[in-house]
């Protein structure tokens, strides 16, 4: 099983995605393809929408679903 698989079963969860040198990313997991996948967060803004954000695997150094 690779990592996009596994990761695929998580698709509809909270996730939180850590980087070596970036604050993390904590959102929803939307969807995952074989090197990208993607997270829905929430804007800061208080009338925005929420947004999606696109990260390539290779960059991260883990990901934490929360239960």
């Amino acid at each position: 099983m690779s990592f996009a698989e596994l990761l695929a079963s998580f698709i509809g969860r909270t996730v939180e995605v850590y980087f070596t040198s970036n604050p993390p990313i904590i959102g929803t997991l939307a969807s995952v393809d074989d090197c990208i996948f993607t997270v829905q967060i929430n804007n800061t803004y208080y009338y925005s929408p929420p947004v999606i954000v696109t990260i390539v695997a290779d960059q991260i150094d883990f990901v934490r679903v929360v239960a």
